[in-house]
């Protein structure tokens, strides 16, 4: 497996360019989420109800490999 290079462009305006692809399909590219950084997958993973969270330290136990 190869780690990818994620690289983003930004000014600190509104906009960013990046290389990020979907976590979900793999095909398109993500969205960043610009307020905090993170990423989404992309719209149409969106639209199947597709979405990353952060799960809390409690219940991590519960998804560990």
């Amino acid at each position: 497996m190869k780690i990818a290079d994620i690289k983003v462009l930004t000014d600190g305006g509104p906009w960013a360019q990046h290389n990020m692809p979907c976590a979900k399909c793999g095909k398109n590219k993500a969205i960043m989420q610009l307020w905090d950084g993170t990423f989404q997958p992309c719209r149409s993973c969106q639209r199947e109800g597709w979405k990353t969270v952060k799960i809390p330290k409690f219940l991590r136990r519960f998804f560990r490999d």
